[in-house]
């Protein structure tokens, strides 16, 4: 073995201190694999010759001759005109370098290079093998630039950089010293050749496969002192791109472990370095190929032997260099990767081409190249340069050549250079032209906005603008005017009219003078542009057959669709209302007619779908047309929980699947429904087999595979037409797809004319005139039991207040109190009532009262008395209130009270028969007030200081004895002297004091009234 000893500028490179003990490192890995080499002993004979070639030379024949050496291994110097074959070579190097400009078509390069004259010249030798295999081997490729930088000053970089820079974009750089490379990059970064045209390709010609020296970032800054510019330096990165030899495979994970255990290994024998070696910390950059060429011919050896044992002396086999060299053919699995030793001896290289990573600590390899037989095989390592190799520098491929040449030739200067007024011209006519054009796209999209609006504000209904119908305060002549003649509900309607309903979603509002209804939805909504388009579709849309859509109320408390008034009401009124109206078969058709005819024009307007179609959205007009109406805003519709009842009128398939939105054929099946209704003159499913209820029908609707259900069509008229039945069977088929169209619909529904020319408001005319005439009979009647109860109310009011007092209240005049000065007042009760009722049950003693009071009642009609009220067995009367009658009010009493008496005698208690009722009587005549009292079961009442009296004299009175003060009777002597009375003397009064009292006997001619008990009461 040969080595360098002290010259410096290898040592590092492959100095025997640094590398001599790879060879034994390569025994022991190969006697681990051949265990046969065990039984060779192996000598170690090594000369220090300093890469002189004459002393190598002599020493080489000293060894051979005189030492007997069997095998020569030895690391070269770059001075030798040959290289050792295990290491790689410039010329494949280059050879690869060549066919990688030439696959990315980068045929015109400049090649910048630098060899430190302290180390081995390897870029001087790279440069030179390189320039000699492009002109052999790549005649496309053309050097327009190679030079070796010897001046480092920045003007003289500068220089070297402006060559390249107008000659090529494609620049391969061998500089084997890291601060000059630093430096060349930085002059490049300031004649501003930092951009993604550039390509700088920095080969590692020291092919250690190591990004640099010692794993070092080349582009920073490594003196002590910093010059501030890593910055600029690492923004040259994303350009460069590394070229070198490859070492992947084999163990050559193991070669730093190797260098760095040099020293100690070679404190081993037989090297047994101690003193000479102590200055050594790593082993030098080329001894894992001293390991992979030794390594390659222990293997050899060993191979040799185990082939020729028995056949050959071992030592003969040592000594044959031929038989050996014929096992180092193949591929091995080395310090330095693994590669394959071709025929003649030479090593396969494998090259990486890749780009800088991590700033700039690793290398990321994209192309590989090997070397066979002098062929370059390439292995791509992407699928898609642009996003990996390429993808540092913006995802860009360089070309060769720019666009606009290398000096900017091929693209002539801009007209703005040639021409500046013309350009400034140019430019202001074109802010001029845009300004223009932004002017006339803002005034469209205005327009469009304005107009936008305006169709907007058509159907945009402010909700102050609308008036309740309840509080309106136009002219009742112009609302009248506005409706038309309605039919007359009967008094047992199922159904309110709008302006009717408490609570309900409808409310009947008055805008701009038109009465319009008011559907209230519960969901608050924020409108989409494109929902507005379809309000508008919706206030577009005119029809004889569509109820006009006045538009939507979004800026209240709630939203309200609002919809034209129509005077009949919905389908639904007319069919539970009992009208005199007669539906026939005219009309029926009629009615249909015109839901097919304003489903149509829904489906082939914007709007499309109606979504809603039930018999209450079914109105009809004055002319008795059928209108669609509460159609459309799906986008609110779908929000609003329904009832089961208002789902009667749904499609199976909407039913089933809620988020599903109505169309055409769903419209088709609730259309179907409505006719069942007109057909039928009832409402949905009423004449249905399903009796329990909405939640039933809409149940058995959902789940048709049980049972389909649907309405039982049974024509209220008889000579309705039967296809139309057919009709209606065929639209609410369950399968949407089988239902028939709506243009077929309307066109089946043509062809079933009954032929009759008559038109509907003829026909409806005729109706009205009919019920015109059964009304007023109706109207007669009704007047006659109008007159006959209010006759039977008034009587009954009559009896409970004077006619007087009741003609008031029931004009809802004030009844004042008024002062009568003159009355006669009746105070009356049974004698020994209590014990009388004592002996009767409570039903028994009203029935006695009952009877007693009729008898009291009949005689009281044949005078001028006014009965007050009854307490008990208590009755108080009076004469000439409320009506003044003069002085014949003390008359009629005394008159009343002796029929009284006189009547009472022969008056029986059924179930008392023994029993006989007496009363006692008193009366008294002066001034009082009466008036009503109280609002809830009023009574007309007396106050004052005679009613008192009147019933003081009662009090005091005696059976069957009539008992009056001396004002009655001085009043009834002076003016009707033909009553007999008798004065009964002074009595003390309770409240009163004395008072002189009289009784009245009778009348003369008549009978009298004693007081003698024993008498009958009753005496000529």
């Amino acid at each position: 073995m040969q080595f360098p000893y002290n010259l410096e500028a290898v040592r590092k490179w492959q100095g025997y201190r640094e590398s001599a003990a790879a060879v034994s490192k390569a025994l022991e890995y190969a006697r681990k694999n051949q265990t046969i080499l065990n039984r060779v002993n192996f000598d170690y004979q090594w000369r220090l010759p300093e890469c002189d070639q004459i002393k190598a030379a002599g020493l080489t024949f000293e060894m051979i001759d005189k030492t007997k050496v069997t095998n020569m291994i030895g690391p070269p110097c770059s001075v030798f005109p040959t290289i050792v074959q295990i290491m790689p070579n410039f010329a494949d190097f280059s050879l690869a370098l060549g066919q990688l400009l030439m696959y990315y078509s980068w045929p015109t390069i400049s090649v910048m290079y630098y060899s430190n004259p302290e180390q081995i010249t390897r870029c001087s030798r790279f440069s030179d093998i390189l320039e000699t295999t492009i002109n052999t081997k790549f005649p496309d490729i053309t050097i327009n630039y190679k030079r070796q930088i010897a001046n480092w000053t920045a003007a003289n970089l500068k220089k070297h950089a402006q060559i390249v820079k107008d000659g090529s974009r494609v620049v391969v750089l061998c500089i084997d010293d890291i601060v000059k490379r630093r430096q060349i990059m930085l002059s490049y970064e300031d004649m501003g050749m930092k951009s993604s045209d550039y390509v700088y390709i920095n080969v590692d010609s020291q092919m250690s496969a190591y990004v640099d020296e010692e794993d070092l970032n080349w582009l920073l800054d490594q003196n002590t002192i910093k010059d501030g510019l890593d910055a600029k330096a690492l923004s040259m990165q994303p350009y460069l791109f590394y070229f070198g030899f490859s070492m992947k495979g084999g163990i050559s994970d193991q070669q730093h472990a190797l260098r760095k255990n040099m020293p100690a290994y070679m404190k081993e024998a037989p090297w047994l370095c101690n003193e000479d070696c102590a200055n050594v910390t790593i082993g030098s950059y080329y001894a894992g190929y001293l390991f992979d060429t030794s390594f390659v011919y222990f293997w050899s050896l060993a191979q040799a032997i185990n082939d020729m044992s028995g056949r050959m002396d071992i030592n003969n086999i040592v000594r044959n260099g031929s038989l050996i060299t014929q096992y180092s053919k193949g591929v091995f699995k080395g310090m330095t990767g693994e590669y394959t030793l071709d025929k003649n001896m030479t090593r396969n290289s494998i090259f990486q081409f890749g780009t800088y990573a991590d700033s700039m600590n690793n290398v990321t390899p994209w192309v590989f190249y090997t070397i066979e037989n002098a062929e370059v095989k390439t292995s791509l390592q992407y699928t898609d340069p642009l996003n990996t190799l390429f993808k540092p520098r913006s995802n860009f491929f360089p070309l060769n050549v720019p666009k606009c040449g290398y000096r900017n030739e091929l693209c002539p200067d801009p007209f703005y250079v040639t021409n500046p007024i013309g350009f400034v011209g140019i430019i202001v006519g074109s802010i001029l032209l845009v300004l223009i054009f932004l002017f006339i796209i803002g005034y469209v999209f205005r327009l469009r906005h304005l107009e936008q609006k305006r169709l907007d504000d058509l159907w945009r209904v402010h909700f102050m603008s609308l008036t309740k119908y309840s509080t309106y305060k136009g002219s009742l002549t112009d609302m009248q005017s506005k409706r038309s003649l309605m039919s007359t509900p009967s008094s047992n309607s199922k159904q309110m009219s709008f302006n009717e309903k408490k609570g309900g979603r409808y409310v009947v509002y008055v805008l701009n003078g038109d009465l319009v209804v008011g559907c209230e939805h519960s969901s608050m909504y924020v409108l989409k542009n494109s929902e507005m388009k379809h309000l508008r579709a919706m206030k577009a849309l005119e029809s004889d057959c569509i109820n006009k859509f006045m538009g939507l109320s979004i800026d209240g408390t709630t939203i309200f669709s609002l919809w034209k008034y129509c005077s009949r009401g919905s389908l639904q009124d007319v069919l539970t209302n009992n009208t005199s109206i007669t539906i026939d078969a005219f009309f029926t058709f009629s009615l249909i007619k015109d839901l097919c005819e304003g489903l149509a024009a829904i489906a082939q307007s914007a709007v499309l779908v109606h979504g809603n179609i039930n018999s209450t959205t079914c109105l009809l007009d004055e002319r008795w047309s059928l209108r669609l109406s509460n159609f459309g805003i799906p986008f609110i519709r779908s929000n609003e929980k329904k009832a089961d009842k208002d789902l009667l009128w749904t499609a199976p398939e909407l039913l089933r699947d809620p988020m599903k939105l109505p169309n055409t054929q769903s419209d088709v099946f609730a259309a179907a429904i409505v006719c069942s209704e007109i057909i039928n003159q009832k409402l949905a499913y009423e004449n249905s087999e399903f009796n329990n209820g909405h939640e039933e029908i809409v149940y058995m609707l959902k789940n048709a595979k049980q049972r389909i259900c649907r309405p039982t069509l049974d024509p209220a008229v008889p000579d309705m037409n039967s296809a139309l039945n057919h009709l209606v069977r065929d639209m609410w088929l369950e399968n949407p797809s089988d239902r028939p169209k709506i243009e077929t619909i309307r066109s089946l529904i043509k062809q079933m004319n009954p032929g009759n020319t008559q038109n509907l408001m003829d026909h409806v005319f005729g109706m009205l005139e009919s019920y015109a005439s059964s009304l007023e009979d109706d109207i007669q009647q009704r007047t006659k039991e109008l007159v006959e109860e209010q006759k039977k109310a008034d009587n009954l009011l009559f009896r409970m207040l004077p006619r007087q007092v009741a003609e008031k209240l029931k004009l809802g005049q004030t009844v004042v109190p008024e002062n009568f000065d003159s009355v006669t007042i009746f105070f009356s009760d049974v004698v020994q009532f209590t014990t009388l009722a004592s002996k009767c049950s409570n039903v028994q003693v009203v029935d006695l009262l009952n009877n007693l009071y009729t008898i009291f009642d009949e005689i009281i009609n044949s005078h001028d008395v006014f009965k007050v009220e009854t307490i008990g067995d208590g009755y108080l009367c009076v004469s000439g209130l409320p009506h003044r009658n003069g002085y014949k009010h003390v008359k009629e009493v005394a008159d009343m009270s002796l029929e009284l008496i006189s009547k009472l005698v022969d008056f029986r208690i059924p179930h008392l028969p023994l029993e006989r009722i007496r009363i006692r009587v008193g009366m008294h005549s002066n001034s009082c007030v009466a008036g009503v009292v109280g609002v809830a079961m009023p009574k007309y009442c007396l106050f004052g200081d005679a009613v008192n009296t009147a019933s003081r004299m009662e009090s005091s009175s005696k059976p069957s004895q009539i008992h009056m003060t001396s004002d009655a009777n001085a009043l009834l002597n002076q003016h009707y002297s033909q009553y007999i009375t008798e004065s009964r003397g002074e009595i003390n009064i309770k409240g009163k004091g004395q008072m002189e009292t009289f009784w009245l006997l009778g009348k003369e001619g008549g009978n009298l009234l004693y007081d003698d008990p024993n008498y009958n009461i009753i005496k000529k």
